[in-house]
């Protein structure tokens, strides 16, 4: 749940705008302030994370592709396929797995990592390794290996050796320990995790990348649970951008309001609450309420102004 403390002087300027709002454009309190609601829930779900380079435009298709592209830099910040040809470091990896499995006499993790040769990265081995990992006699190989390896010592990790098969446990370990987000320029682990095939890693990329916009969602569910304004007694309907956006909306997010008003329509208190607003500290890092408020009151001035201006024209030809 976003929960920030605004300072007063910034409330009670967007409390003043927002009178003058209602008045210059003939609304109820209740109206102007349903209205400006539904654009907060809007405006929220834009400046929230995932947005493109620049900032902004965060209900866009761009601001999907960077949502997705995050995720996968950060999984492959911490996994790598061993069939990956165009990676550098699997051959490494590969290299401290067969190292490990020789220290620990582990002829099973030994004969998976060889894979009978067949792995990409083993090309990148040492030509000694290269040969000993095509030995079809995988007991002479494993001998081989752990002479070679004699002097070795791996590296070790704490998210267990040989291929990696569940890559959600270990992957939610490593972001708990980042507060959910792996920072640029952050290395995770000290040695990358070995996935089996490209598949699998592409196919768990897949999975976490369809989570892209759960956050936003959570305005786009509270947005919709509020009653609507009405302008000259119709109602309107106000965040329809937000509503239209597809990769958003697919999650369902239990954001909500809640609406106290007075018989007149004079006195309203709105409440708007996103549950997932501020996980892993989003909200707070990208000042989302306050770039909010500000932007509210930058569009209610830009609003009145061209009211009096239609109200102006519309004199004039009377």
């Amino acid at each position: 749940m976003v929960k920030i403390q605004l300072d007063q002087a910034s409330v009670n300027k967007f409390i003043a705008t927002l009178q003058r709002f209602a008045a210059k454009t003939g609304q109820s309190m209740r109206d102007a302030t349903l209205e400006q609601a539904a654009l907060v829930c809007q405006d929220a779900a834009t400046f929230t994370p995932p947005m493109p380079k620049g900032g902004g435009r965060g209900l866009s298709k761009a601001a999907q592709t960077a949502g997705d592209n995050a995720v996968a830099g950060d999984i492959r910040k911490i996994f790598v396929a061993a069939n990956d040809r165009n990676s550098n470091s699997a051959s490494a990896l590969l290299t401290n797995q067969l190292a490990y499995a020789t220290k620990s006499n582990d002829l099973s993790l030994f004969n998976k990592v060889i894979g009978g040769g067949k792995l990409e990265a083993l090309k990148g081995l040492s030509p000694i390794m290269r040969k000993i990992a095509n030995d079809q006699d995988y007991a002479r190989a494993f001998a081989k290996a752990k002479n070679y390896f004699n002097t070795t010592n791996p590296v070790r990790t704490d998210y267990g050796q040989g291929f990696v098969g569940d890559l959600r446990a270990p992957h939610n370990r490593i972001k708990g320990k980042f507060g959910g987000r792996i920072g640029k320029n952050v290395r995770p682990t000290k040695i990358k995790l070995l996935v089996e095939s490209k598949g699998d890693l592409s196919s768990y990329i897949k999975e976490r990348q369809a989570m892209v916009g759960m956050v936003k969602s959570g305005w786009s569910s509270a947005l919709r649970s509020l009653p609507k304004p009405k302008i000259n007694g119709i109602e309107k309907n106000f965040g329809t951008d937000l509503l239209a956006v597809a990769w958003i909306n697919r999650h369902a997010t239990r954001g909500r309001s809640n609406v106290v008003a007075d018989t007149q329509n004079k006195l309203i208190e709105v409440t708007v609450t996103n549950s997932l607003g501020n996980v892993n500290n989003i909200g707070v890092d990208a000042s989302v309420i306050p770039l909010v408020i500000a932007n509210r009151r930058k569009q209610m001035g830009l609003r009145m102004r061209r009211h009096l201006k239609d109200a102006a024209a519309a004199t004039k030809t009377s």
